[in-house]
């Protein structure tokens, strides 16, 4: 539901009977019902999401921040996989996201895919909202809250429930952020409110897109409206400050993990572009695509997201607007359109290359084809002004569709031939023509359909029929997005997710957090990467047997991988180093030049850096040949050691190191050489470990030796990690390039690592104040007067004293 204020965007103009129906009320009750009868089985909890990230990272990382809840924990650190990775400043758990208490709550299998259509929802009414400030017309509205809410794009963020939750709130901090630089007051309290929401819950790339929106709309409103710059940039600038505030417990962790971690600005490349023939998947949405054995489509040369489609009719009444109207809105909308599919293009669309030479910055992010998302925002907007202008034009033209509308569906309907020409002429699947030709001409007639709708509109009088016209009008919209591709989120049994697999349970010895970890082998993670069963069911279950990704989450066994966004540098070089080392030409396929394509690796241990696993305290590893099958690796080593003579090198030798097969980690640790004058060793003292205790952010043990040693602790260096003898804080050094060491003093004594994260406690600290001083202070500010509602020339419906509008 909307947050409490917005009813102060709604127009006070007079509208025409059948556009004052489509209240939000109304809209959202309809928009809900479309959801539910696109996703009975997930809303009844019957059956729930499984495909691709939101089984491998989405569910199991829900599940971990779920666990930590209920043991009263903040997940600040995962032990469990990589490792040790920092957990909440990935900014992509929605840990601080308060709306995460949904799924925390109830039972998970059935409350994540609620939470997902929750804010599919969210999103629908937000754009309305929008929608209906901008154009002062509700149907007009209802188009594109529900072009936003159905489109390809979002529905392929289904997957990843942080991305939904921002999407969610997308156009609802465009609207308020609006509002708050127009009026101030009362109205920075909202906009700062929906801000902190969508900050909290990620993911960077979104809140970047929001805030450029944002800023577009502001530099616009200062050129072309009549928006003070000075006054309005101040309000704008306070509100960016408290918004920053408040989310500050989840910002200052997140910066440092991004400078501690593998990403740079050469990290990002043009891998997953949209290919240059994507631009035909607007109007034939399966063009040039294969089709996955779980159901869904894919192109061949990105799989990031299933689908861009934006909806045939949404698409042309978009273009309609931008041709026809002349408000610098609607300009700056079609630019960021046309603008994100560009740069969705990578290299091929040059654009994107130039941007990253101009701004390297751009190299920490992956993936052109995020840049849909922008289009996927505007053209909603622009069909919704198009939407109007039509209704217009046709109710000033005694019911004739505006010509150009005409003109453009013709073009529409051509492309779609020669679209369908090109794939049968040109062939890329074999048997996927037929496919492709109902595709193409299904779409085709929803942009008859959709046109046919708004003449059938203009020609009659009824108000009762225009108004079941309207609704056919967005029916048809949804239907032709809900048509337009196979399902792009299978759904499976809640059963699949249930914890503690037996065959896991029963390894031995079996992976656990304060002994030892798993690591799947190179060619079980190639093969997880390419293989998709019919069945989704069987190809989670298969995953999670396997460990792949981040599914050892729901079985609680820590492993030496794991999927997420952002790796500590010097972990994720150990162990890429680690996999590397593993020799993956296949015995008996030497001569089989297909192995390649086909992802049939197997693990050999003739060149597996066996030391190193042994330090990782690897117990178990993928059996050869095999996917879910687990052999035993007795000559691992505890998770804490002790007695190591050190040898010091810099970063790059002491990788190369670990490599060597004369690295015996039982009797060397090789430390970084600034530690050097202050290690007093001299040789290899004896030295005990007693009753070690493990836990996420904390591991406790004692040492007795007969002089000063080094204890090692296979857990990644991470600055947040402390030391203490006895109490006292002992510094941690780097060891073996990517994990822990410290030395101790001879004696009995009592060894404590304790994750204790500054830039957390600081943050909580600012959001606080923050919060403190903006109740305080912005609720006294004043309420600026509203400015005049634009007004297109000769068009008496337009919205007189629409508040805020620019």
């Amino acid at each position: 539901m909307p947050p409490k204020g917005l009813s102060i965007f709604r127009s006070s103009s007079q509208a025409e009977p059948a556009d004052a129906w489509f209240t939000p009320g109304r809209f959202a009750a309809l928009l809900a019902i479309l959801i539910f009868i696109f996703f009975p089985d997930v809303i009844l909890g019957t059956r729930t999401f499984v495909f691709r990230d939101y089984g491998l990272y989405g569910y199991p990382v829900a599940f971990y921040h779920r666990e930590s809840f209920w043991r009263g924990e903040v997940p600040l650190w995962n032990p469990l996989s990589d490792c040790g990775v920092p957990f909440l400043a990935e900014w992509s758990t929605l840990v601080l996201y308060p709306l995460s208490f949904l799924y925390l709550l109830s039972p998970l299998s059935w409350s994540l895919g609620v939470f997902c259509v929750a804010h599919l929802l969210l999103a629908g009414l937000g754009m309305y909202f929008l929608a209906h400030r901008w154009t002062g017309n509700r149907l007009a509205a209802s188009v594109a809250g529900l072009a936003f809410a159905f489109n390809g794009f979002t529905l392929s963020c289904l997957i990843w429930p942080h991305y939904m939750a921002s999407l969610g709130w997308m156009p609802f901090v465009v609207l308020t952020a609006e509002g708050a630089w127009q009026k101030g007051g009362q109205f920075v309290i909202v906009a700062a409110v929906v801000g902190a929401l969508q900050m909290v819950a990620g993911p960077p790339e979104v809140i970047l897109t929001t805030w450029l929106i944002v800023g577009s709309l502001w530099v616009g409103q200062c050129m072309f409206g009549k928006s003070p710059p000075w006054i309005t940039f101040k309000t704008l600038l306070l509100l960016v400050l408290i918004i920053s505030g408040l989310s500050a417990a989840q910002l200052l962790p997140f910066f440092e993990f991004l400078t501690h971690s593998q990403r740079g600005t050469n990290y990002g490349t043009s891998e997953w572009s949209m290919p240059p023939s994507g631009l035909a998947n607007l109007l034939v949405p399966l063009f040039y695509s294969f089709k996955t054995p779980a159901g869904p489509y894919m192109q061949h040369s990105q799989s990031l997201v299933s689908s861009y489609y934006l909806g045939i009719g949404t698409l042309a009444l978009g273009l309609f607007a931008v041709c026809r109207l002349r408000e610098w809105k609607i300009g700056l909308l079609g630019g960021i359109a046309a603008l994100s599919l560009i740069l969705a293009l990578g290299d091929a669309g040059y654009v994107y290359g130039l941007l990253r030479r101009i701004l390297p910055q751009m190299g920490f992010m992956r993936y052109p084809i995020k840049f849909v998302m922008l289009a996927s925002f505007a053209v909603p907007l622009l069909a919704a002004y198009g939407a109007r202008e039509a209704l217009r034009r046709a109710d000033g033209t005694k019911g004739r569709i505006p010509r150009l509308l005409g003109t453009i569906g013709s073009v529409f309907l051509v492309l779609i031939l020669l679209i369908l020409w090109i794939a049968r002429r040109y062939p890329i699947d074999q048997g996927q023509w037929s496919v492709t030709a109902e595709n193409g001409l299904t779409r085709g007639a929803f942009l008859v359909l959709v046109l046919g709708a708004f003449y059938a509109m203009t020609r009659v009088a009824s108000v009762r029929t225009r108004l079941l016209l309207g609704i056919s009008l967005l029916l048809l919209l949804w239907l032709d997005v809900a048509t337009h591709a196979p399902s792009q989120n299978p759904t499976v049994l809640r059963t699949v997710y249930e914890p503690g697999l037996q065959p896991l349970q029963e390894l031995k010895p079996k992976p656990q957090l304060a002994e030892s970890r798993a690591m799947p082998s190179f060619s079980a993670h190639w093969r997880f990467h390419f293989t998709l069963l019919s069945d989704p069911f069987n190809t989670y279950l298969g995953a999670r047997l396997g460990l792949f990704a981040d599914s050892n989450l729901l079985d609680g066994l820590p492993k030496v991988d794991g999927f997420y966004s952002l790796y500590v540098r010097e972990q994720f070089e150990v162990r890429s180093t680690l996999y590397l080392s593993t020799n993956v030409i296949p015995p008996n396929y030497s001569n089989d030049p297909s192995f390649l394509s086909r992802g049939i690796f197997y693990i050999s241990t003739n060149y597996f850096a066996t030391n190193l696993a042994d330090f990782l305290g690897v117990s178990q590893i993928t059996a050869p040949g095999k996917l879910f099958d687990w052999e035993a690796r007795p000559t691992y080593m505890p998770l804490l050691t002790a007695g190591q003579r050190p040898v010091f090198l810099d970063a790059a030798g002491s990788l190369r190191a670990l490599l060597d097969p004369a690295f015996n980690p039982r009797q060397v640790v090789y430390l970084p050489t600034d530690s050097k004058p202050f290690i007093t060793l001299t040789n290899q003292p004896l030295v005990r470990i007693l009753s070690p205790k493990f836990s996420a952010h904390r591991v406790v043990f004692e040492t007795e030796a007969d002089q000063p040693s080094l204890v090692v602790a296979a857990q990644t260096f991470y600055p947040c990690w402390t030391g203490y003898v006895d109490g006292q804080p002992t510094r941690l050094w780097r060891a073996n390039h990517a994990f822990q060491a410290m030395q101790v003093p001879a004696g009995r004594h009592r060894v404590q690592l304790v994750y204790q994260d500054g830039r957390f406690v600081a943050g909580m600290i600012i959001s606080a104040v923050t919060l403190i001083c903006f109740m305080l202070g912005v609720p006294r500010g004043q309420t600026r007067k509203a400015e005049p509602a634009e007004k297109l020339p000769g068009d008496p419906t337009a919205p007189d004293g629409l508040p805020f509008a620019g």
